[in-house]
């Protein structure tokens, strides 16, 4: 649970991509994907605006579905590997930033 809150407490600083947050928190980018999304879940239900600017490629701009937070290994497109990782964070309940 602990883990969890210090994950939460990485993204309400600003945006992180799974590989970011792994490297730091000294795990793989597939723990940290599985604990991501139930943490996901729990801001969203604490009230908290989850915002996730999804993986996109490179080579000819193709955006992946915001629900793929891990890198893509290649573009369904054009097959290239050159992937920008997708990058999310977390706006506190009722922080002005995180209106639309």
């Amino acid at each position: 649970m602990a883990f969890r809150r210090d994950l939460l407490q990485l993204l309400f600083e600003g945006p992180r991509s799974v590989s970011s947050l792994a490297r730091d928190l000294g795990l793989t980018r597939r723990d940290v994907d599985e604990d991501l999304r139930h943490l996901i879940r729990s801001a969203q239900a604490a009230g908290h605006h989850v915002v996730v600017e999804p993986a996109r490629c490179l080579s000819c701009g193709f955006t992946f579905d915001d629900r793929k937070l891990v890198k893509p290994g290649k573009c369904p497109e054009c097959r290239n590997t050159r992937i920008y990782e997708a990058q999310l964070s977390v706006v506190r309940a009722g922080d002005s930033r995180g209106s639309s």
